[in-house]
């Protein structure tokens, strides 16, 4: 029989040894910290290539270690984004790695994977509950891409590729033939502020659905006039539903999209009509604005779709000097305020107007206002001229970029 001294001392000389191997394994291999941090710095590198901004392009990946493998998780918008942020995890880490990873649109959609906004004004929020905050709108007529489904909330991509939730009874949804009859069908746009759509042509019938302008309908009449009193436009929601409209607040859309010509003059005169209306975050309607959904509409109003957000919108367009109390500025520019890039800090901006001339501009600060940067003016905007960073011109310039 061995004594305990002997178990002991050979139990204690192969602890020894296996410790010894574990610290020359650790040695020659990096630690599972260094190989999270390797990975981190690889997926950030992807996603820079992917989706630069997260407001127009997915990209969540999240990973977990079961045993010796890795677990990746998420969803990316593109199959390529899959493969390399795949691969980031190839190079970085040992052990067997676990595709979980997928690609929107998801399949469970089936064939339906478009929606056509159907209400005057889609609200699209941040998540798929009403309390969420709200991210932007949609006007009625405008084809969403759905990427997927979760309660009875989608989550949307605008034309602008902006990302957010839309409740189903937002939209009618379709497949891509209801895409192509939807673009190729005669269609009207709203031209007033608000208007009704009603079951009858009759301005005491009950009403259909509310309008906005800049909203989108079919049109399956031309106009109706009864007993000398004006007339109506017979009209089709996308989803279906008909009734009539005031002829005198919608114009034929290919007889308007054809007469849009961007200038100086149309832009100011489009965006006077929306003064006093009211500041709302997230708004692109007139319901409500927030200062780049205002200068967005108005653009549109004009033939041009801008993207989003004022920091999106700073990308657009050429660069121009203000110079010595505006004067290289020209009606319709851009106006971006925020914070100057320094050597510590980068530029960040975050609010955007309308240049008019002769140092005033419009834009939507509590409601849409127009203000100065003249001192002597009384309607200076002393914070305006303080945050001014730079301007961008769409009006004139050779090649207007697309939106994101």
């Amino acid at each position: 029989m061995r004594s305990a001294n002997t178990v002991l001392k050979r139990w204690n000389l192969e602890t020894a040894i296996v410790l010894l191997v574990s610290v020359a394994l650790a040695s020659c291999s990096p630690s599972l910290k260094q190989q999270d941090e390797a990975i981190r710095q690889s997926l950030a590198s992807v996603q820079a290539t992917h989706a630069p901004d997260k407001r127009v392009a997915v990209f969540e990946i999240a990973w977990s270690r079961v045993g010796a493998d890795i677990v990746v998780k998420g969803e990316v918008g593109d199959l390529s984004a899959k493969d390399d942020a795949l691969a980031a995890f190839s190079k970085n880490a040992a052990g067997q790695i676990v595709d979980s990873v997928k690609v929107l649109p998801g399949q469970d959609l089936g064939d339906a994977r478009f929606g056509i906004v159907a209400v005057s004004v889609g609200n699209m929020r941040g998540k798929p509950q009403h309390p969420a905050e709200l991210v932007t709108q949609v006007l009625m007529g405008t084809v969403m891409k759905i990427l997927k489904k979760e309660g009875s909330w989608y989550y949307v991509q605008a034309p602008d590729r902006y990302l957010g939730w839309l409740d189903r009874d937002a939209m009618a949804l379709v497949d891509q033939n209801g895409v192509d009859a939807w673009i190729g069908a005669s269609k009207v746009i709203v031209t007033d502020y608000f208007g009704v759509v009603r079951q009858k042509p009759d301005g005491k019938s009950y009403p259909v659905s509310d309008v906005v302008m800049g909203g989108l309908l079919g049109k399956r009449s031309e106009t109706v006039r009864l007993g000398g009193r004006g007339g109506w436009t017979e009209v089709q929601l996308p989803d279906g539903r008909r009734g009539y409209v005031e002829w005198q607040i919608v114009q034929d859309y290919a007889t308007w999209k054809r007469d849009r010509k961007l200038d100086g003059n149309r832009v100011e005169q489009v965006a006077r009509l929306f003064v006093g209306v009211p500041y709302l975050w997230g708004g692109t309607s007139a319901k409500g604005f927030d200062c780049s959904g205002f200068t967005k509409i108005v653009y549109r109003l004009n033939g041009l779709d801008l993207n989003r957000d004022a920091d999106q919108q700073a990308m657009m367009g050429d660069v121009v000097t203000a110079g010595e109390d505006f004067r290289g500025l020209k009606k319709g520019d851009l106006l971006f305020f925020g914070r100057k890039a320094t050597e510590e800090r980068p530029e960040r901006i975050w609010h955007v107007g309308i240049y008019l001339g002769q140092q005033e501009f419009i834009h939507c600060a509590g409601k849409v206002r127009v203000n100065s940067f003249d001192p002597t003016h009384p309607n200076f905007d002393e914070e305006r001229l303080r945050t001014y960073v730079r301007s961008r011109r769409l009006i004139g310039i050779s090649q207007v970029p697309e939106t994101l």
